[in-house]
Formats: C-alpha cells, structure tokens, sequence
C-alpha cells in the first residue's frame, strides 16, 4: 500500500504547508514588532498575542506531516542493530501507541475547549480572544496526528526511499 497518496497524506502535506506559512508570518510579524518597539516606540498590541497562539498551532498541526516525512529527529543505537522485521513490527507497535495517546489528547484538548466555549474564557489582552479557538489546536492537530498513524499502521510501516536520511539521527 502507498502511503504517499490519498486524502490523509494530502492533508498531512496541506498542515505542513499552514506550518511553513505560520512560521513565516511569525518571523515578519515579531521583526515588525521589535521594529516597531525599539526604533518607532510603538509596540502592536496584537504581536505577543497573535505569536503565542501560532506557537500552539505549529506544536500541533503540522505533526501530522513530520510523521509522514519521517523528518523527526531519531534515536538509532538500539534500532539499528534490529532485524528489518522486528523493526516493521515495532514500528505497527509505535503507531498504536501513538493512535491511543492522540485519543487521550483529542479528548482532553476538546474538553479544554468546550470549557473555554461554555464559560467564554478570554484572554486578558487588548485583543480579547475567546480561548476555545487556540484550545481547539489541540484535539484538531491530534486528530491529523492519528490519522497519519493509522495509516502508517495500516501500512505496516514500510521503509520509506532515503529515510535513513531524512530524519536526524543521533
């Protein structure tokens, strides 16, 4: 099975493009802000604000696209001396951990953001924001998550072209 087309990998690939995208506009937007603050004396309100809540979202919803890139950095001392096959089998192991650990994250991250909603937290900023809308990161970004992981399990995790690499490894 290729796990390189479909909607999932698709997805996967669009969040780490929304990644990239965040990332860039957080370097403008915090040289804006230093600009702004030491030359012109008049920092944004909305740069400390706006840059918190991206640093949540690059925490979450990208990961989905790291695990299908196989980019994230490795430690390789134990693994490298296994066979291909109890590393496959390993692999299928990691992915159904990671699947269970991204449901207890779902789950909690919604219930954060349900709170947030129903007693309409908001930050105590000059922006205001409602708190449920960077709460909500949380369960979406573990939701891609185990999406990649079952599919990488349904897979059996097969070796990927370059992947030794791809990721730094340690």
């Amino acid at each position: 099975m290729n796990t390189q087309t479909g909607f999932i990998p698709r997805l996967s690939k669009i969040t780490g493009i929304l990644g990239q995208a965040a990332m860039a506009f957080m370097v403008v937007s915090i040289f804006y802000d230093v600009m702004m603050r030491y030359i012109f004396a008049a920092p944004t309100d909305w740069a400390m604000e706006v840059n918190t809540f991206l640093l949540l979202f690059l925490c979450t919803i990208p990961t989905a696209d790291v695990l299908s890139s196989g980019v994230h950095i490795r430690v390789t001392f134990l693994t490298g001396k296994l066979t291909e096959r109890t590393l496959q089998r390993l692999g299928v192991l990691r992915g159904i951990v990671g699947i269970l650990f991204c449901f207890a994250m779902i789950w909690k991250g919604a219930l954060m953001a349900l709170q947030a909603w129903q007693h309409n937290d908001r930050m105590s900023t000059s922006l205001g924001t409602p708190m449920f809308i960077p709460y909500l990161f949380i369960p979406l970004g573990f939701f891609l998550l185990a999406l990649q992981y079952a599919l990488l399990v349904r897979s059996g995790f097969p070796p990927r072209q370059g992947e030794e690499s791809a990721g730094q490894q340690i």
